[in-house]
């Protein structure tokens, strides 16, 4: 086989093949770092869902829904993210009565494991931790918690937090 016919079959010559094929290679790199996070758990406030050491990968694009799973910019600490779920979306009204978490009047039932240990009732004048008024969700606007609900630092301090802070929503977990 001579270089001629090798070129031919391919339609570009070698130099050609591999000039494109790194092209690719660095456009695909550059691609997944635009849609995708990398994010290791650095803390028990996801648990028992995620631990400690979990890597995870979020998706930076679309709309998170109620129960997704979130990496969020931290909004008291410029460059640390968490890792929190999504209890409420824009509209919903989620309030907190005696450790009974109520979303739109009604007592939630979530579909995910959470852990309570705790059976200390804290009044809302030390933490929103067990008792919140009622927030209404706004517009493009979300309300986190942590699977751990004893131990998280999540929207019952920080509030809601807007479309813009989350980074993504988490599609793989290793």
């Amino acid at each position: 086989m001579n270089i001629d016919s090798a070129s031919s079959r391919f339609g570009l010559p070698p130099i050609s093949r591999f000039v494109f094929g790194l092209v690719g290679i660095i456009a695909g790199f550059i691609l997944c770092r635009l849609l995708f996070a990398g994010f290791t758990v650095s803390d028990a406030s996801m648990s028992p869902n995620y631990k400690s050491g979990d890597r995870v990968y979020a998706l930076r694009v679309g709309t998170p829904r109620g129960g997704d799973v979130v990496l969020v910019e931290s909004p008291v600490e410029a460059g640390k993210y968490l890792l929190k779920r999504v209890a409420a979306v824009e509209g919903d009204v989620i309030e907190l009565r005696n450790r009974v978490i109520y979303i739109n009047n009604e007592r939630a039932q979530f579909k995910w494991k959470t852990v309570s240990t705790d059976t200390r009732v804290f009044p809302m004048s030390f933490s929103g931790r067990d008792n919140m008024t009622a927030v209404k969700i706004e517009r493009h606007s979300f309300f986190l918690l942590g699977d751990n609900v004893d131990h998280s630092f999540d929207s019952r301090e920080f509030g809601p937090v807007t479309k813009e802070s989350i980074v993504g929503r988490v599609i793989y977990r290793h």
